[in-house]
């Protein structure tokens, strides 16, 4: 598609590409999609049984999503509207959310180090294969496809950036879902695994989202 072709696609729909809509199709995206996947998870998987008792360190791992998860819509945000060559927008806002993920793998990294060697292993992974970077991107699914509803009408034009970006969001929205089931509350495998999860959420986004977001 051409610029002029571009303009005259914008201009035939003025309402659609109004921000308040766009802001609202998002934050309904990710309402909806929140409960779904809380929804699903009660359904097929449950809550953890302590959920009571560990309440705070669920809410330190659902905090810790939704940091991740915030620097991401951001990012989504400013993706979901057709950027052109504004290089350096895009890395002004993928900036803060690159620095949020490094500095909770090193965290992550630093607390295994001062773990006892004995601890490291059940430290680092749990105990077992740590099923959270699968998990994580099934239960932001639902946020996900509706993101990707939500963004289609707004015409990004970078998209498997845009789609990278709704990755990482659901991946956000997933990892806080994923939270209420998680029994693992080592800062090693929550900072080093849950991102791993978010990023691959993010990878598929990428990989999807130039299919899905076409327009």
């Amino acid at each position: 598609m051409t610029t002029d072709e571009l303009i005259a696609a914008l201009a035939r729909t003025p309402e659609t590409a109004t921000p308040e809509r766009l802001y609202r199709r998002i934050a309904f995206a990710l309402v909806i999609g929140l409960v779904l996947g809380l929804v699903a998870l009660r359904l097929f998987m449950g809550f953890r049984p302590d959920i009571g008792v560990a309440a705070p360190m669920v809410a330190m791992k659902a905090g810790f999503s939704a940091l991740i998860a915030t620097f991401a819509g951001g990012l989504a945000l400013r993706l979901a509207k057709p950027v052109g060559d504004a290089k350096g927008t895009v890395a002004r806002l993928a900036g803060p959310l690159m620095l949020v993920i490094l500095s909770a793998i090193a965290i992550g990294l630093i607390t295994l180090m001062s773990t006892e060697p004995g601890h490291r292993f059940a430290a680092f992974t749990g105990g077992g294969f740590p099923w959270c970077i699968i998990l994580i991107p099934l239960c932001g699914l639902p946020t996900a496809l509706l993101l990707v509803w939500a963004m289609r009408e707004a015409a990004p034009t970078r998209l498997a950036l845009a789609g990278a970006a709704i990755g990482a969001l659901s991946g956000g929205v997933g990892a806080m879902i994923y939270a209420m089931f998680c029994s693992v509350d080592s800062v090693s495998f929550v900072t080093i695994w849950y991102v791993v999860g978010i990023g691959l959420a993010s990878a598929l986004g990428a990989m999807v989202g130039v299919r899905l977001l076409r327009w």
